[in-house]
């Protein structure tokens, strides 16, 4: 029998979806919410720390911080291809801004599959099955990536 936990955090981030049709063009910012889905059996170990847990919230918390907080928070996402990448390379290498360049269109869509990616690795290495990542970019709008 397997059991389902989810963990949260949440990050200021802005990036730009260069092609789109209409205001998502321009650099604007969200308060993303990112929610990982953990399912595995649960801890059986007599008087280990996590008895009775599937993953301990504060080690799933850790890893998050670690991949996703402590790279992405207070920065600006931006395609590599993106038509202003020079600018953005300027603010970058000479004024210190907290740019991240990604080889993707940085949508909720592709964010949660980015970021399902990076916590996945780090809970692989302790055996535990990570089942998406949902990215809240608004209080309505979601994406869930599942592998």
């Amino acid at each position: 029998m397997k059991t389902t936990i989810t963990k949260y955090i949440e990050i200021d981030m802005g990036h730009r979806v260069p092609n789109h049709k209409s205001k998502c063009r321009n650099l604007h910012g969200h308060r993303y919410k990112i929610e990982a889905i953990v399912r595995d059996k649960v801890i059986t170990t007599p008087g280990a720390s996590d008895e009775g847990m599937v993953i301990d919230f504060g080690d799933i918390k850790e890893i998050m911080m670690e991949e996703i907080d402590a790279k992405f928070d207070h920065g600006f996402v931006m395609y590599v291809d993106d038509e202003f990448k020079s600018y953005f390379n300027l603010m970058r290498n000479e004024n210190n801004q907290k740019i991240i360049f990604v080889d993707f269109i940085p949508t909720a869509e592709n964010l949660a599959k980015h970021w399902f990616e990076l916590i996945e690795s780090k809970l692989r290495e302790r055996k535990i099955k990570l089942l998406g990542v949902r990215v809240w970019e608004t209080p309505t709008s979601t994406a869930t990536y599942e592998e």
